[in-house]
């Protein structure tokens, strides 16, 4: 079973790889290689530095998140857990989720937090995520309508259908029968591969508790208001560290085409493809930003750039928090 987890793994890698050089490839290696040979080393270390800085804003949200619950978990444990977050998402077939049940898990191991109140905090998280890029790309459409760019009804659609799935996901949530049926279902699937029993009583309690923790929050939107600042933050953080990774290869690009292709791509990578959308979000982005008259070459040379870091420099380090995050457990 390993094996061939391993060897799937290692197909969709390849996959990835093998996308990303063909672009390369078509572009022309030399004229990105020279672009390259221009970059200025300090502003990419800046770009790394701002990526730091994004993962610490994210900690600070989900603390002050678990902080309404009155539980004050430790920064180190939570920087650990999102690190291996990062790694998780880049992993798994999407580029920002798949990460929050693991982290909730291994929280409420870390800190000893509820169940509840763990799984509940990612939630919370998640949705403040969804209700920033959807205020963020409802203005990238606005700007692509208004400038007569193609995709606009493309990218309606696609924006209509997130905003849809959270509004569903969430009905399904704090229903009272149809998140135990889900539930139910989930944990016999789980049941037929380990030696665990179900305890339908204990599923429904769980239940409950999470979704009283869920409209507790809803009481108390006011407390919510800084971790929504602090949501809105990480994410201009994360574009500006693409615009930071472009000034590094002499790229005079404006902050609306790297907003505009920052959250498109997310778009895109919602829908399960390669780990990490490797490939095919970077295809996406080149073409994109040759939307905005940026050459080929300094768009796909930016694009690896900022993946060295969001990639690469995220799943190594997620990687050892992994690791770190077991050997505590363990002990």
């Amino acid at each position: 079973m390993n094996i061939k987890r391993i060897l799937k793994n290692i197909l969709l890698y390849g996959i990835g790889i093998i996308i990303i050089f063909l672009i390369i490839w078509h572009i022309g290696i030399d004229e990105i290689i020279a672009v390259f040979s221009s970059m200025n080393i300090y502003l990419f270390l800046l770009a790394v530095l701002i990526y730091i800085i994004t993962i610490f804003t994210i900690v600070m949200r989900w603390k002050s998140i678990l902080q309404i619950n009155e539980y004050n978990a430790k920064f180190k444990n939570l920087f650990l857990l999102s690190m291996m977050g990062q790694f998780i998402n880049n992993i798994t077939p999407s580029m920002k989720g798949g990460s929050e049940p693991f982290r909730a898990y291994y929280l409420s191991k870390l800190e000893h937090i509820p169940n509840h109140i763990s799984f509940s905090s990612v939630v919370v998280e998640r949705v403040l995520d969804t209700f920033v890029f959807l205020i963020l790309t409802f203005f990238v459409i606005v700007y692509f309508i208004i400038n007569g760019i193609i995709y606009a009804k493309e990218l309606i659609f696609i924006w209509v259908l997130v905003g849809g799935l959270t509004v569903v996901g969430l009905y399904i949530l704090m229903h009272k029968t149809l998140a135990f049926k889900i539930t139910l279902k989930i944990a016999k699937i789980i049941t037929k591969f380990s030696s665990k029993t179900i305890n339908e009583d204990k599923i429904k309690e769980s239940i409950r508790l999470f979704q009283d923790n869920i409209r507790f929050f809803n009481k108390n939107k006011r407390k919510i208001i800084m971790p929504f600042i602090l949501s809105f933050g990480w994410w201009i953080l994360d574009i500006l560290r693409i615009y930071v990774s472009f000034l590094a290869i002499k790229c005079n690009i404006s902050l609306v085409a790297i907003s505009s292709t920052y959250l498109i791509s997310l778009l895109i990578g919602i829908i399960p493809t390669l780990p990490g959308s490797l490939g095919t979000s970077d295809a996406v982005m080149i073409a994109m930003y040759s939307l905005f008259n940026i050459p080929y070459s300094k768009a796909a040379a930016g694009t690896i750039l900022d993946r060295i870091i969001s990639y690469g420099l995220a799943t190594i380090m997620g990687a050892l928090s992994y690791k770190i995050i077991k050997r505590k457990l363990n002990k």
